[in-house]
């Protein structure tokens, strides 16, 4: 026994938007699952340089936080406000500042 062609027509539109749902939400359990992977690596690194008496010869003096806002304009392409920041953590030169943001966006 087949559907009427109005319940049918009906039916499509409902599948199609439960079918990119589950695509959607798929997807994002696999971002999900990809970023707690990628702070597990980066939080057994740290324990590595630190056991090792390593450190980040390119943030040294900055604060854990300050560098974290840094790297947020930098991938917001705010590089002036990223070379304000380094300058107000460090107290360097603005031509200083600006040269360690310039490193450290092309190390991305």
């Amino acid at each position: 026994m087949s559907l009427p062609a109005a319940l049918l027509v009906q039916l499509v539109p409902v599948a199609f938007f439960v079918a990119v749902l589950l695509l959607l939400i798929t997807a994002s359990a696999g971002i999900r699952a990809t970023g707690r992977a990628v702070e597990r690596v980066e939080r057994k690194l740290d324990l590595v340089m630190k056991r090792l008496d390593l450190e980040d010869s390119t943030a040294v003096g900055i604060s854990p936080d300050a560098l974290a806002e840094i790297d947020r304009c930098l991938w917001s392409d705010r590089r002036a406000e990223a070379v304000r920041l380094y300058r107000e953590a460090t107290g360097h030169t603005a031509a200083q500042a600006k040269e360690w943001v310039e490193r450290r966006a092309a190390s991305y």
